[in-house]
């Protein structure tokens, strides 16, 4: 436990930080292009601990980093909010001659036009809008930039190692150990490539799937079947029915148990509890049905047949749902790819996310999913460490779906979030006149202490979790 710590903080904090920065920069460098006045650019709420001028901006450190600020000259109460946390009523409204003189006087040094609250609305908006936007853009850049360096992630068999009851593979005669060689007629030697050739032709006709005849090498003979997959509509995917004959470690997880039991990158797993296995569906299938059990694990090395003794570690898939997990992946080739592909994917792996995203939200607003499946800051910092101890591209990856996240949290109409701004500004637009001071005020204070309450009750769940009570 003592060595995970020092990780899973160090992940934390790079993953909270990267996101606030860059959306906190979304809103300066707007700010900046707009030649907006900026007086503070604050990674983290609260007491400022570490401060310095550069111009006429003060970079800040402040003490809460759930968090970040970019205060404006004539921001009108957020300035007060985001100085005090608190909002007093001026004598005179914003708006008014008399009201934009007060809030001015404390800027004379800055020119009128360089106010925040005198820009159009169109500004004021693009302002708002800007930091969830570089959030997406963050998220998208990350994607791509993973698979561009990385490559495509591929399987480099075509052995079955699984064939499931009831499949289109079981009904068309597929037995495990069938070598795939050809797939009408084209060579295959990668496991996606092989599905791609299978699924290809039913593409756009999921109601009446087109068969594939397929070439097999079983027990040194050749092998002709007519495999027809089928549409599953409840997943919105393919069905075939076969796994890859595919026991070999790729990445294992640090400290994991797997790690501890002393399996690399490159080991083949034979056996589990004296059952063979074929393929990693197969050792998931008895590894998860045992957590905190001590499972009898075999497998070879180099020519060599080891042995050892590994314990499941407990894993909450659903409330009151766990399975167990030892946190090996299976071995991959990395095909290298163009950077218009690599920014193609990007686009598409942040759809999916958004899309995932959106859902989950969905079941919120439904009572499909009740709070306790929030995570807080606990958790965040529990998942980004579990990903920085599988790689720094796994850290990546989940700092890409978080960015996501707050991308579309912050633009939900809440005051104090940009969402609430984004809201307050179209209804100006709407009415014709700014919303009253007064009313953004009381929301907005509305606004932070509910969120207040919900980062507090989140926080209080995180621990509950965390200590099992």
């Amino acid at each position: 436990m003592s060595s995970i710590l020092p990780v899973t903080i160090f992940a934390f904090i790079f993953t909270l930080g990267l996101v606030i920065i860059v959306h906190e920069l979304g809103h300066f460098l707007v700010c900046k292009m707009f030649g907006i006045f900026v007086k503070t650019f604050s990674i983290g709420i609260g007491p400022k601990i570490l401060r310095k001028q550069i111009g006429e901006t003060e970079y800040v450190l402040s003490l809460i980093p759930f968090g970040g600020y970019v205060k404006m000259a004539g921001e009108g109460i957020m300035e007060e909010i985001q100085d005090t946390g608190t909002w007093e009523e001026r004598k005179y409204p914003l708006g008014t001659e008399e009201g934009n003189r007060e809030a001015a006087a404390t800027d004379l040094h800055i020119p009128p036009e360089r106010h925040f609250n005198n820009r159009p609305a169109y500004q004021r908006l693009a302002v708002f809008v800007a930091g969830p936007l570089f959030n997406l853009v963050l998220a998208f850049v990350v994607y791509a930039a993973i698979v561009f360096h990385g490559g495509l992630v591929e399987i480099p068999i075509t052995r079955v190692g699984t064939v499931i009851p009831d499949s289109p593979a079981a009904e068309a005669g597929f037995q495990v150990g069938d070598q795939i060689l050809t797939v009408a007629g084209k060579s295959v030697a990668l496991w996606d490539e092989m599905l791609n050739e299978v699924v290809g032709p039913s593409l756009e006709r999921p109601t009446d799937p087109e068969p594939v005849i397929l070439t097999l090498l079983r027990n040194g003979r050749l092998q002709v079947v007519s495999l027809t997959p089928n549409f599953d509509t409840a997943v919105q995917r393919w069905r075939v029915g076969i796994e890859p004959w595919d026991t070999t470690v790729g990445l294992v997880q640090k400290q994991g148990p797997a790690d501890r039991l002393g399996l690399k990158a490159g080991d083949q797993i034979i056996s589990l509890d004296g059952e063979p296995v074929t393929s990693f569906s197969a050792i998931a299938g008895i590894i998860n049905q045992k957590p905190e059990q001590e499972v009898h694990v075999i497998w070879e090395r180099e020519g060599r047949e080891l042995e050892g003794f590994v314990v499941p570690q407990e894993a909450e898939i659903a409330p009151d749902s766990t399975i167990g997990r030892i946190f090996i992946d299976r071995q991959y080739v990395h095909r290298p790819i163009g950077l218009t592909q690599a920014l193609s994917i990007g686009v598409r792996a942040t759809w999916r996310t958004m899309q995932v995203t959106l859902s989950v939200l969905k079941q919120f607003i439904t009572f499909k999913l009740g709070l306790e499946a929030v995570g807080g800051p606990i958790r965040i910092g529990q998942v980004a460490g579990d990903m920085l101890r599988w790689s720094f591209s796994h850290l990546m990856q989940f700092i890409a779906f978080f960015s996501v996240n707050l991308f579309l949290l912050n633009l939900l109409p809440i005051p104090v979030l940009d969402g609430g701004h984004v809201l307050f500004l179209l209804m100006e637009v709407v009415a014709g006149q700014r919303v009253p001071e007064r009313v953004q005020a009381i929301a907005t204070q509305v606004g932070l202490i509910f969120l207040l309450l919900f980062m507090t009750f989140v926080v209080v769940v995180d621990v509950l979790k965390v200590t099992g009570h």
